[in-house]
């Protein structure tokens, strides 16, 4: 009976170690041909091109800078791997208007394949982080380590990391994206004010706005230039302000919109309207650098604290600690 138990457990051990080489076999050699593929797949010059024809602001007229990058492997990279796992799992229909694809056009991501790369590189992050920290410890850990509990735990926790990820990038470039809106929001106003006060109309001044603000801010410099496209290829000027306060998301463009919207509907003059509401703007831009001003006291404490004081206690007091050791081993002395 000890006989056959004892060789049971050799049977499983030997299995386990042989399943450990299997599962390190396919993650080495998935690694190697993704690499090999990354590495490669820009030398090919009809995929080159294919990949230029899928960008989606590619050859736009009057759009500086479009349609001019160069294709790079990670690009590569994604029309390969990534996108066809985000096509898997992205619904046929109605995700068109669901808040994921709100997000992306909010962070800056407005292509016809936003939606898959994006839900594809959380698949390929959850299963891809995991297997590399399994594989290297199985090179480099002790044996059995993938039965431990907390490597399992630590697994699982690299999984969710990888899932939640583009999450975490996503809302951080929005942010960034909603932060430089707001700050050069009040400068397109007053711009848009000048040109509306020479005689432009509001879709020619909304025109040039996007041209010139290009320059000081080009995320909102582009939301202008999209805006003014919408315009031009037969949109209604109220479904483009819509449009344009979504892909924001901030509050000064909901206002703009409304305040434009009944402008037009009420027949009030436009430029008047304008001017009072850059007027505004600029009162709430200088109040929020007040704002961020009186707060840098309080968010100076923690630096203060940890670094300046102890390196001021160390000048001041160091001296004297000194003298007082020296003197107080030389009367014992």
């Amino acid at each position: 009976m000890d006989t056959l138990m004892q060789t049971l457990e050799e049977l499983v051990a030997t299995n386990a170690e042989l399943l450990a080489l299997a599962l390190v076999f396919l993650a080495v050699t998935l690694l190697a041909f993704g690499a090999l593929s990354w590495a490669f797949a820009g030398t090919d010059p009809a995929r080159r091109r294919l990949r230029e024809l899928e960008k989606p602001g590619s050859g736009q007229a009057g759009a500086p800078g479009r349609g001019q990058r160069k294709p790079t492997r990670v690009g590569a990279f994604v029309v390969r791997w990534v996108e066809p796992v985000g096509k898997v799992l992205q619904p046929r229909e109605g995700w068109q208007s669901s808040g994921l694809h709100t997000r992306l056009v909010q962070g800056g991501y407005r292509g016809a394949h936003a939606v898959q790369v994006f839900l594809g590189f959380k698949v390929v992050l959850l299963i891809v982080l995991p297997l590399v920290a399994a594989g290297l410890l199985l090179l480099f850990g002790p044996y059995g380590a993938l039965t431990d509990p907390l490597m399992i735990l630590l697994l699982v926790l690299l999984a969710g990391i990888g899932f939640y990820l583009p999450e975490f990038m996503l809302a951080r470039r929005t942010n960034q994206r909603q932060t430089a809106f707001v700050e050069g929001f009040p400068d397109a106003m007053d711009m848009l004010v000048v040109c509306v006060e020479a005689g432009l109309g509001l879709d020619a001044a909304i025109q040039r706005v996007g041209d010139e603000m290009m320059r000081s801010h080009p995320e909102l410099g582009e939301e202008f230039h999209v805006m003014s496209l919408e315009l031009r290829a037969g949109k209604t000027r109220e479904a483009a302000l819509r449009s344009l306060a979504k892909r924001t998301g901030i509050d000064e463009v909901q206002s703009l919109t409304t305040l434009l919207i009944q402008a037009e509907h009420f027949g009030t003059s436009i430029a008047d309207a304008l001017r009072e509401r850059a007027e505004s703007m600029r009162i709430e831009r200088i109040q929020r650098a007040r704002e961020k001003a009186a707060k840098l006291p309080v968010k100076m404490i923690i630096p203060i604290i940890l670094f300046i004081f102890p390196a001021l206690f160390l000048v001041i007091l160091g001296p004297a600690v000194i003298r007082i050791v020296s003197g107080f081993f030389g009367v014992t002395g």
